[in-house]
């Protein structure tokens, strides 16, 4: 790698994005942290820093219920009210453990994760805020503290499936806490404590854990915008870390780039015993289609050529959390990049680090759209107002002879990719947005268009 290439790139990205601390890491190849863990006291990130790693948590979730196949324990092919018989609302008796792993349930974006983390973002004064940016939240529904609490809320919450089990992909954090049930509920564990005794410890991922009990000296203050999407976001630190038991399974690891890249040795070395290699390949497999080139498996994304070679990886993102992990198999390669502000161009550091290892320019892109012209009637079937009950709120309209994408007050400008889909730039890379019958999949979610 030129190491000062890439650095040379990645600090213009940090400075762009307001990123405060930074690490990115590739085994046995390069680390290199930038900027501090805590601004105030001008501490400096290092390989040791405990940062959150959000939904990088679900390819763990994953590893545990294959685990649990693996010593016949269920099947992933198990119906989900096998092992939650209490789930009732419509439609749960068709879902498996198979479409909640690949996100294809049926189980629409929805504003469980608010609930659960109630208690926290109040004590912080973000439940208020998340209201007035229009999320759709009862300050006076009680918070998700447990299971219970959980399966209630699922089942007396009306709401309209996507579609039937394992036909459409919509990211939900909702079928991830269930999985975490299961883990439990299979095991006899307390999930945490099963992924200490069979993930984290036999890895010596010792600086690993979920509890914010367990935070310490080497762990980097959380920062947070309010508003991610502006051009000179003000950043204030906010300390408190959202915590909800019951979604510890959707996104509340905390580890360090040293721990992550020790992760990475799970897909690397299939000999560690912890899975066999027919069921890593299982979670590996690419069993849905996200984006044209992007697939989802089992807790992970799968890019089958990403510049000739496969890449599996997984993003994370939550209030003080911007995370992305990736291995290239082919290539002996894991790399992870941590920070500790949420918004932040976490997987492009990562992308330039790991292509400026393979001799590819940092900024280039792996997957690229051709520019197409739309006809009138294309423009019409995007046009319109799409929402979901998770909070994402997306205005499509014409203007000047283009389409532009309005998000949280700010206006993007789009590139016409195909007749169905438009790309914006956001937090330093292209994002796809893809239309289709009313829907808008963004940001691995399905939202409905409302007007």
């Amino acid at each position: 790698m030129d190491a000062s290439a890439y650095e040379s790139f990645a600090n213009t990205i940090i400075d762009t994005h307001k990123t405060p601390g930074v690490i990115v890491a590739i085994k046995d190849r390069y680390e290199k942290g930038f900027g501090y863990r805590d601004v105030a006291n001008k501490l400096p990130v290092t390989i040791e820093t405990v940062f959150g790693i959000g939904s990088i948590t679900k390819s763990m979730t994953c590893i545990a219920i294959l685990q649990l196949e693996e010593r016949g324990k269920l099947d992933v092919q198990d119906k989900v009210t096998t092992h939650i018989p209490e789930l009732s609302f419509p439609g749960a008796e068709q879902i498996t453990i198979h479409h909640l792993m690949t996100h294809t349930s049926g189980i629409p974006p929805m504003n469980t994760l608010f609930y659960a983390n109630k208690t926290s973002m109040e004590a912080d004064g973000s439940f208020d805020l998340q209201m007035k940016l229009g999320v759709p939240l009862d300050a006076n529904q009680k918070s998700i503290e447990t299971y219970d609490d959980l399966i209630d809320y699922l089942n007396t919450t009306s709401f309209t499936m996507l579609g039937a089990p394992g036909t459409v992909f919509s990211y939900s954090n909702d079928g991830y806490a269930l999985l975490g049930i299961i883990i439990e509920r299979v095991s006899g564990q307390v999930y945490a404590d099963y992924m200490e005794e069979y993930l984290f410890s036999p890895l010596e991922m010792n600086a690993t854990f979920f509890d914010p009990k367990y935070l310490n000296e080497h762990t980097a203050t959380l920062l947070y915008s309010a508003d991610p999407t502006a051009d000179n976001p003000e950043i204030e630190a906010s300390p408190g870390w959202w915590d909800a038991y019951s979604m510890w399974s959707a996104g509340y690891v905390k580890s360090t780039a040293r721990d992550m890249i020790r992760y990475g040795e799970f897909f690397l070395d299939p000999h560690q015993g912890l899975l066999s290699p027919e069921r890593i390949q299982a979670m590996c497999t690419p069993h849905i289609q996200i984006e044209p080139g992007i697939y989802y498996g089992y807790g992970v994304v799968i890019t089958p050529d990403f510049f000739g070679t496969t890449r599996i990886d997984h993003g994370g993102g939550i209030k003080g959390v911007s995370a992305h992990f990736a291995v290239l198999p082919d290539k002996a390669m894991s790399a992870v990049c941590l920070t500790n502000i949420a918004g932040a161009p976490a997987e492009v550091l990562l992308n330039g680090a790991v292509q400026s290892e393979l001799g590819i320019e940092p900024e280039a892109q792996a997957i690229q759209y051709p520019d197409i012209a739309l006809t009138h009637a294309d423009r019409q079937a995007i046009v319109g107002t799409y929402e979901s009950n998770e909070g994402q709120v997306v205005h499509a309209y014409e203007k000047d002879d283009n389409l532009y994408i309005e998000i949280q007050d700010h206006e993007f400008e789009t590139r016409s990719v195909s007749p169905r889909a438009l790309t914006i730039q956001l937090q330093g890379d292209e994002h796809l947005l893809q239309f289709n019958d009313g829907r808008l999949q963004f940001g691995f979610r399905q939202l409905l268009r409302k007007a």
